[in-house]
């Protein structure tokens, strides 16, 4: 799966457990949903947090490039 249907994915299943906690019919699973509900959101928070270190790594690495340019050019 790539990021996007990942993070969709584990959003639905968050907001989908969710709703199953309010659901009278659901009440003795309500242990196994509110776990899966924080495994899903740690699962998320590690894919965005890994985007957020990819993102930072290229731009750090822009800023470098474009640091040692105007260096060279000075």
């Amino acid at each position: 799966m790539s990021y996007s249907s990942d993070v969709k994915y584990l959003s639905f299943l968050i907001k989908h457990h969710k709703e199953r906690l309010k659901d009278e019919f659901w009440t003795d699973f309500h242990d196994f949903l509110k776990d899966e509900i924080r495994q899903s959101e740690k699962q998320l928070y590690l894919i965005k947090e890994q985007e957020l270190c990819q993102k930072l790594n290229s731009t750090q690495t822009t800023n470098s490039i474009s640091t040692f340019l105007s260096i060279s050019q000075s």
